[in-house]
């Protein structure tokens, strides 16, 4: 049995070596990456164990992931190399037209990770976790995947399992946003801790003010709430705790990949039981190292590393 089982479809990224409109790139890098593949992976950098459910296609790039993640040792029993459809992929556009930020154009449909399944989800997987985590990006991409997650959310309150929620609304998966809330709220109601950031809460509940936005989950049932606010950093709110946290002051190389650091290490902080205050710094801390460089997973501390930049920065 794993801590954190995750749930979600793996990519592959072809991320621009040099900023600027796709046109004019000649060399891409490729990474693993995708949502709940990152924080499967940064869970088990910090030394606690992980597992992903999800398909890849049965090619040079399913094989590619299926054989990075076994390199790391995060489980990969319930990841099926499917033949019936490709592994997905994305190019990501860095500093155009918006300098520091990157736009990612995605090749996903009818993938191999799209027919994600509710049979793809194994009871007892679920069931032996501490913490089941998801996105919303996977419940977008089918509606046999959308039924897939909604499956292993049932498993999970069903045994006391924590559901860790990161909202991560992606318009272009999308009919509307009007479709993304009305989904995306299904599964709030089964969350305990929840990512979010103030453009997806203003989407889910009309609400773009820090404070209303922490009391508006909390009064939905969300027992955490991890607000990111940008250049500002994150807020964590618990009861009556509240965290602050400002990330550190780093040239943005690419963001992509740098709020699943953020979600992977702060499961794993409040694993180790954490207080919250240390969760978020050591969050931002995650955070940093991935939107400094390229590529989603490479630059994921170990906990031995993220202890001593921790001691170092809050002595």
């Amino acid at each position: 049995m794993v801590e954190i089982v995750c749930i979600g479809e793996p990519l592959v990224q072809f991320n621009a070596v040099t900023p600027g409109p796709l046109r004019n790139v000649s060399l891409f890098e490729k990474h693993v990456g995708g949502p709940e593949t990152n924080v499967a992976v940064c869970v088990r950098k910090l030394d606690h164990s992980s597992g992903l459910i999800g398909r890849v296609g049965d090619d040079e790039l399913g094989h590619f992931i299926a054989g990075w993640l076994r390199g790391i040792d995060v489980d990969t029993s319930y990841l099926k190399i499917d033949p019936s459809g490709p592994t997905a992929i994305c190019l990501v556009q860095r500093g155009y037209p918006i300098p520091g930020r990157s736009r990612v154009y995605y090749y996903r449909k009818e993938s191999a990770g799209s027919k994600l399944a509710p049979e793809d989800v194994d009871r007892e997987f679920i069931a032996g976790a501490r913490i089941l985590h998801l996105s919303g990006v996977t419940p977008a991409i089918s509606q046999s995947a959308m039924d897939a997650c909604l499956k292993a959310v049932v498993i999970a309150r069903d045994n006391d399992v924590l559901v860790s929620l990161d909202t991560q609304i992606r318009p272009q998966l999308w009919a509307s946003l009007d479709d993304a809330a009305s989904a995306i709220m299904k599964f709030i109601e089964f969350t305990n801790i929840l990512f979010t950031d103030l453009g997806d809460a203003e989407v889910l509940i009309g609400e773009n003010s820090p404070e209303k936005v922490t009391q508006v989950f909390k009064s939905l049932g969300v027992e955490v709430v991890v607000l990111r606010l940008g250049e500002r950093g994150a807020i964590a709110a618990r009861g009556s705790e509240l965290a602050e946290a400002e990330p550190l002051p780093i040239t943005v190389e690419d963001p992509l990949g740098a709020s699943d650091a953020l979600a992977g290490t702060f499961l794993s902080c409040l694993v180790e039981g954490r207080s919250l205050f240390e969760s978020l710094r050591k969050s931002m801390i995650s955070w940093s190292l991935v939107a400094s460089t390229r590529g989603e997973q490479e630059n994921l501390p170990t906990s031995r590393d993220l202890d001593g930049a921790f001691r170092a920065l809050y002595p």
